[in-house]
């Protein structure tokens, strides 16, 4: 046995070198080594032969784990969908709960009750001119039936008529008029017109203008005034005497011709007709009224003319404190007519009162 460290020679059944003290290895041992080498390489031989083997059941394995986490996953998305689902249907019903709960309105149609109906459903119908104000409506916890427009719907009622005065055109809004102060107001439609003649704001002899007319008139000679009856009429009378008085409207030229012609006499009638008119209409007022017609006609005649003076400016006091309802107002020309009448034109103050008067009838 040679050492394999010193490269000595030893004894056959030496366990270390003499020289170095290298520990040795018996015949046994090496064929225990090659035994466990020979050993090794099968178990290596046979580990590569069994690998394939080993692989594709560890691919077998993956694709089952695979389907197995395919088959989870689609559960899970299958039990979200049947929460979502059950979430939407819970949240249907809910709102469809809420919405019967909020249907609490009735409304009376052809004396019968129709509902109900929610808060927005019924605002619906009043814009659709389907319930009015004086509709009957009733709720849950009102004593009895009610007027729309005594409940809490009467809001929406009020927006709809702003916002059916909203909606008027400019064409529609095309009136004018004059105010105290000379200032032009406007434009207005003609149903604001006729209220602020009924409020006193315009007056008949207010100056008024629409588009389409050649120059501004008093509102007595406009077509505001054709609406003196009815709900958009005006009353005659102020003091709350709304009985119309009639006085005889006569033509001035037939009178002056006829004047003429009689040489004065018919004058003294008419004369004799105007001052009884003027005591009518404030005896309809209760206003203080003036002499006895007759009288008058005596005094003229014993005066010969000029009780006339004292006359006309006493007849143009009574018809300027005479007052209308419609706003209608009277001009003083008690002055004018009195001048006339000193320089011999009675005539023409019997013209200017009779005039007044035809006015009076047909506008006041």
């Amino acid at each position: 046995m040679i050492c394999p460290k010193c490269q000595k020679e030893l004894p056959e059944d030496a366990k270390f070198c003499l020289e170095c003290g290298t520990p040795l290895e018996s015949k046994e041992s090496e064929l225990e080594n090659n035994e466990v080498e020979d050993i090794k390489e099968e178990v290596v031989q046979e580990t590569v032969i069994d690998e394939p083997e080993t692989q594709k059941v560890t691919e077998d394995e993956i694709e089952t784990q695979d389907e197995v986490k395919e088959d989870s996953e689609s559960l899970e998305e299958t039990s979200e969908t049947n929460e979502e689902d059950t979430v939407q249907e819970e949240t249907k019903e809910t709102k469809e709960e809420e919405t019967h709960s909020n249907k609490i309105w009735y409304y009376v149609s052809n004396n019968q009750s129709v509902g109900p109906f929610s808060v927005e459903e019924m605002e619906g119908l009043i814009e659709n001119k389907t319930i009015y104000g004086n509709t009957y409506v009733w709720k849950s916890g009102l004593k009895d039936w009610i007027y729309l427009k005594n409940s809490d719907l009467a809001t929406y009622l009020q927006k709809e008529e702003t916002n059916t005065k909203t909606e008027t055109t400019s064409e529609d809004a095309s009136w004018f008029y004059v105010n105290s102060s000379n200032q032009q107001m406007g434009p207005y439609t003609e149903e604001e017109m006729v209220q602020f003649i009924k409020e006193g704001i315009i007056t008949a002899n207010t100056y008024v203008w629409k588009s389409g007319m050649m120059d501004w008139i008093r509102c007595k000679d406009s077509t505001l005034f054709d609406r003196r009856s009815g709900s958009g009429g005006f009353n005659n009378y102020a003091n709350g005497n709304t009985n119309k008085i009639f006085i005889e409207t006569r033509s001035i030229p037939v009178c002056i011709i006829l004047s003429i012609v009689t040489c004065g006499i018919y004058n003294l009638y008419w004369i004799y007709r105007l001052a009884k008119d003027v005591n009518t209409l404030n005896a309809a007022q209760q206003k203080p009224t003036g002499q006895d017609a007759g009288m008058v006609i005596l005094l003229y005649i014993i005066t010969c003319g000029l009780y006339g003076i004292y006359f006309y400016w006493k007849v143009g006091k009574l018809v300027k404190q005479l007052q209308f309802d419609n706003g209608y107002y009277v001009e003083d020309n008690s002055l004018v007519m009195m001048l006339l009448c000193i320089f011999g034109l009675g005539l023409i103050s019997n013209c200017i009162l009779q005039s007044t008067l035809n006015d009076i009838q047909r506008y006041a």
